[in-house]
């Protein structure tokens, strides 16, 4: 007699492997997540400003805190293989698309800024 219904386990496991070969954009985060990058980067772009306010050599620097990571460049990073090449093809064309769209953007601010 058996407690596990081996019948039921299976189809868990098939409905699992379906959803899976669905996914096209697969991510390489490790098991700490997104938080953990998240910290990560808010890190290293705190320690990239302290050292330009150490060059400065200002005593009046204040030393504000870093704006926070955007979620396109977060996603990008996870779907970023530690080659440098993406995870699959169609998360690259997504990335491409997101990158002009944000390079069109910086475009249309700074030509409004320099009208003004």
């Amino acid at each position: 007699m058996s407690f596990i219904n081996v019948q039921f386990l299976q189809d868990v496991w098939k409905k699992a492997q379906a959803i899976q070969k669905q996914n096209t954009v697969p991510h390489v985060l490790s098991r700490r997540g997104y938080e953990y990058l998240k910290q990560k980067l808010m890190a290293k772009k705190t320690k990239k400003k302290l050292e330009e306010v150490a060059q400065s050599r200002s005593t009046e620097a204040m030393i504000d805190p870093p704006s926070p990571i955007r979620r396109h460049v977060k996603w990008k990073m996870v779907c970023t293989k530690k080659t440098g090449q993406m995870t699959s093809k169609a998360a690259k064309e997504i990335v491409e698309k997101i990158v002009s769209f944000f390079q069109l953007i910086i475009v249309i601010i700074y030509v409004y800024s320099v009208n003004d």
